[in-house]
């Protein structure tokens, strides 16, 4: 019996020790730990002979070489740790996974003048919804082939990256080939998580190709100043599900050739002080005769609504066009970004119409802050704060205001899909490098449409959002 509590007592110092050395692998450990403790927990109370004192030392020793092998022994299989997500690493390291997510909660309320309620009779009032669900897994085989497949659950299962590439060839693994984005405009290729706003402007909504079937190549270059990213995708729209996604595959209604751009001739500090330019384009050849002809639309930089307040409505035709020019700079906590876009059509409507729009926004880092950049893809990135939110320590988190013009016209010849200016107010609230909340005030401002008709309404219309990135 005192041997027993002495393998009891070993076991305790070596598994305390052990887990102290090796936090990545404390979450199996805890398992062979806790059922090795429960059994010999028990075993000492009952057993009191020889023969169960020989159960203990097999246990004891079993339990030691699985220590010894770490969690890839062949007890487990799987180094199981959480870093930045939840990683599963095979006991060969021939398959390495990584599983994020991200949850983004939209609350507020929408206050619509006449004009706009008699056109929209939904738009006005409140309303809560989830904005993301997103759980995102990025694979590496044999350190050859990686790949990322990611689903939004709170857009009826939305699928939205799902590319692979050779990764261990250093010029191959600048291709992917799959579902992703097209490489077109700054703020569309920044993640919706890093934006300063709830939701990006009225022309990347009005004028963007999101994401499609297609190859891609990036020059991923971070140590040059010029980079660029160029593809060509069949024109296929967001996929809900494997089968719509195979019959939206077959019923293209034409494909995109888009390439974009851009240099940052000042860096400075780490990026304190930088400057970003950009120019990209998409020339889009249509199937006139498709059931799916193409339309400009945008929400009011709100997804409280589904209601879009400009809208050209289906447009046949054969061909659209986009141009887009993209400006950044970060001068320490202030920044500044815009985009413009013009988009020329092939179409059936008489005068061939022709679509503009931009933004304009100023952010300011109340706290000190910078924005992250990304200069091998060029986009904007994470944002850490200086101190996390510990209010018993008298630190409060990273705040930032920012303020966006943004503006789109929609009519041209025979298309009157309305003209809309928005101004928007934000402020943010950077828990830690995974949790924020934001405020958002924004007035939109509707005028000339002919259908629903609306000659000059407004709207004001107040959101918050918590986000928290897993």
């Amino acid at each position: 019996m005192h041997l027993g509590n002495r393998k009891l007592e070993l076991l305790k110092t070596a598994g305390k020790h052990r887990f102290r050395r090796t936090r990545s692998k404390g979450f199996v450990h805890v398992i062979v730990f806790a059922v090795c403790f429960l059994i010999l927990n028990t075993s000492s109370r009952v057993l009191a002979d020889s023969q169960e004192t020989e159960k203990l030392d097999s246990i004891y020793k079993v339990y030691s070489e699985t220590l010894e092998k770490g969690v890839t022994g062949p007890l487990i299989g799987y180094h199981v740790y959480w870093k930045d997500g939840l990683n599963i690493d095979s006991r060969e390291k021939n398959l390495r996974l990584k599983i994020t997510g991200k949850i983004m909660v939209d609350g507020g309320y929408i206050d619509a003048d006449d004009e706009l309620q008699n056109a929209f009779p939904d738009l006005d009032g409140s309303n809560i919804d989830f904005r993301k669900l997103t759980v995102s897994t990025y694979g590496l085989i044999y350190d050859t082939v990686d790949f990322k497949v990611e689903f939004d659950f709170a857009n009826v299962r939305d699928i939205q990256d799902v590319w692979i590439r050779y990764f261990k060839n250093p010029y191959l693994r600048k291709i992917k080939i799959g579902n992703m984005k097209e490489p077109l405009s700054l703020e569309y290729l920044t993640s919706l998580g890093w934006i300063s706003f709830m939701e990006r402007a009225l022309p990347i909504q009005a004028f963007s190709s999101g994401r499609n079937i297609g190859i891609r190549y990036d020059s991923l270059n971070p140590d040059k100043w010029i980079n660029w990213g160029a593809g060509v995708f069949l024109n296929t729209g967001s996929f809900s599900t494997a089968g719509d996604g195979a019959d939206q595959i077959s019923n293209a209604n034409g494909f995109d050739l888009t390439a974009r751009i851009f240099g940052v001739p000042v860096y400075e500090e780490n990026g304190k002080r930088m400057l970003h330019l950009g120019l990209g384009g998409s020339y889009g050849p249509r199937d006139a005769d498709s059931d799916t002809p193409m339309q400009f639309r945008t929400r009011p930089e709100s997804r409280l609504t589904d209601d879009r307040l400009a809208d050209t409505g289906s447009i046949p035709g054969k061909r659209r066009d986009t141009v887009n020019a993209e400006l950044a700079m970060v001068y320490g906590p202030l920044s500044f970004q815009g985009e413009c876009f013009f988009v020329s059509t092939d179409a059936d409507a008489e005068g061939d119409p022709n679509f503009w729009g931009y933004y304009a926004y100023v952010s300011w880092f109340i706290t000190g802050e910078q924005r992250g950049y990304n200069k091998a893809i060029g986009v904007f990135e994470e944002i850490e704060p200086q101190h996390q939110f510990r209010p018993l320590k008298g630190e409060w988190g990273a705040w930032e205001l920012a303020l966006r013009h943004s503006y789109v016209d929609l009519n041209d010849g025979n298309i009157d899909g309305g003209r809309e200016s928005n101004f928007t107010a934000g402020l943010n609230w950077y828990h830690s490098l995974k949790t924020r909340v934001m405020f958002n005030y924004i007035h939109a401002y509707v005028q000339d449409r002919a259908l629903p008709p609306i000659e000059n309404g407004r709207a004001n219309i107040f959101q918050v959002r918590y986000q928290f990135l897993l």
